[in-house]
């Protein structure tokens, strides 16, 4: 049983290496499409660099890779999510949607 869990974890860790691997290559081949990730639009349809966009993807990634290394940590079971890092990214949710609210009265006007 011990062997078959080791060969579990291996096997999940090679996945998620191989899935990291793949979508760096496509990401720096061009394979995915980045242009605008980091662009927003106003509400008269001028684009503008988004700074909520910008801390949105930070917080996002900074929470995924949080909770990928408590799940290396302990394989056994899933981790717990701090309470901490839900109001973060909860908070981080409502500065972009703020963002994107305030960029649309403001390509009205």
């Amino acid at each position: 049983m011990v062997l078959l869990m080791e060969l579990a974890y291996w096997e999940v860790l090679l996945f998620l290496l191989m899935l990291f691997g793949l979508i760096s290559v496509h990401l720096f081949t061009g394979r995915i499409n980045t242009k605008g990730l980091l662009k927003g639009t106003k509400g008269d349809g001028t684009q503008y660099f988004s700074p909520e966009r910008v801390q949105l993807l930070l917080f996002t990634i900074g929470a995924s890779f949080q909770y990928l290394a408590a799940l290396l940590h302990e394989p056994t079971r899933f981790p717990i999510v701090p309470e901490g890092w839900l109001l973060i990214l909860g908070g981080s949710h409502v500065v972009y949607l703020g963002g994107k609210f305030g960029a649309s009265l403001l390509g009205k006007s």
